[in-house]
């Protein structure tokens, strides 16, 4: 991803961050709420998969790259796990803080502001993963990389499928709004962690995402 698209894409999140987690929080009207749950579908799943595949994490270090309002960090800290959250919307990680204080797990998570490229650290972590993040980026490679030098076993991720009918609208939709959006497909996907040197050890579809499981090798 060019420097400006990083721009466009962490100003536009900054932009929607309340109405984007008013998916998770159900904060809509009854039937916009119905129409998000029928849409969403595959959204709601994928969470709840992360949330399964990361299993018993008590103990465990986790890096959630592209963090956003923090439900991902909030619900594995919960389970035990000691979270990173790193992002580069000022708004998404403001709602992030306030989530994990109000579920009681701040004395678990930690924020950092920036784009994983531009990540200085030399921690690693039990598992990492990027969910609703490669659906912005244009050449995953690079960041893929970065996310590999940080992971000791495992790396989860969550990619928008390309060739569905979704897909279409909704890149015309987000070019609107300014922000560029990208789709892969499954032998992509997997040339590109190959790349960066994990392997994949699952799959899972639901609707428009591929939910895939890694190992660093």
């Amino acid at each position: 991803m060019v420097q400006d698209e990083t721009r466009q894409v962490a100003e536009y999140w900054d932009h929607i961050a309340l109405k984007f987690d008013s998916i998770y929080t159900g904060d809509k009207n009854p039937i916009a709420r119905g129409l998000y749950k029928w849409l969403r579908r595959d959204f709601y799943e994928h969470f709840n998969s992360v949330v399964r595949l990361a299993d018993d994490c008590q103990g465990q270090s986790i890096c959630d790259v592209g963090c956003g309002s923090g439900r991902f960090a909030s619900a594995l800290a919960q389970k035990g796990a000691r979270v990173t959250g790193l992002d580069f919307a000022p708004t998404m990680l403001k709602l992030a803080k306030e989530l994990v204080r109000r579920d009681g797990v701040a004395d678990r998570c930690d924020f950092v502001l920036s784009d994983v490229l531009d990540w200085k650290t030399d921690r690693n972590f039990d598992l990492v993963i990027a969910i609703g993040f490669w659906d912005y980026v244009a050449d995953p490679l690079p960041r893929l990389q970065t996310i590999r030098s940080i992971t000791r076993d495992r790396f989860l991720s969550a990619w928008p499928r390309a060739g569905t009918w979704r897909a279409a609208i909704r890149k015309a939709r987000l070019s609107v709004a300014g922000c560029p959006v990208y789709f892969w497909t499954r032998p992509q996907v997997e040339d590109y962690l190959n790349r960066a040197g994990f392997r994949v050890s699952s799959w899972e579809q639901y609707g428009q995402l591929y939910c895939v499981e890694s190992e660093a090798i």
